[in-house]
């Protein structure tokens, strides 16, 4: 009998990895999303940011399930720079010459996360997470006088 309900349950436990696995190696249960693009309002929303006015958004990809993450590269009046991250009250301060972000931050694959081209450079990453578990990691790129390009990575859960 101990057998019989043995073989059973293991006939059940195959045809749950059977479904969460098809025929073509998609998962079919999917814990967590494909990379999609993020609006302006989903970067301030995810990185708990503002972006001040004369933002150019270039990139922004994210994905959701368990675990949150998001990329983003965007553009912003260098004059802005002391206010974006006065406003986004990071846990850290910005430290010159700090890598923070690299190419491992890239959540959604493609040619246009470049950080480390950039050559003068500060960076922030946060070691405490705030309320809510996320962390944040910033790359400023400051080789452009009258502009910074700024590469952001979010992440909670």
């Amino acid at each position: 009998m101990l057998a019989c309900v043995s073989l059973f349950l293991s006939l059940i436990a195959c045809g749950v990895v059977g479904l969460s696995v098809g025929g073509d190696g998609v998962d079919l249960l999917p814990v967590q999303s494909g990379p999609e693009v993020a609006s302006a309002a989903q970067v301030e929303a995810i990185a708990q940011v503002t972006l001040p006015p004369g933002s150019v958004l270039l990139v922004a990809v994210y994905r959701n399930g368990l675990e949150t993450e998001l990329s983003a590269k965007f553009r912003i009046p260098r004059t802005a720079l002391d206010a974006f991250v006065a406003t986004a009250n990071f846990t850290t301060a910005l430290a010159p010459g700090l890598r923070a972000v690299d190419a491992t931050h890239n959540v959604g694959g493609g040619s246009t996360w470049d950080p480390e081209t950039a050559t003068t450079i500060a960076g922030l990453d946060e070691e405490q997470p705030l309320a809510d578990g996320t962390r944040r990691a910033l790359l400023i790129d400051l080789d452009a006088p009258d502009a910074v390009t700024v590469y952001l990575y979010a992440s909670r859960g």
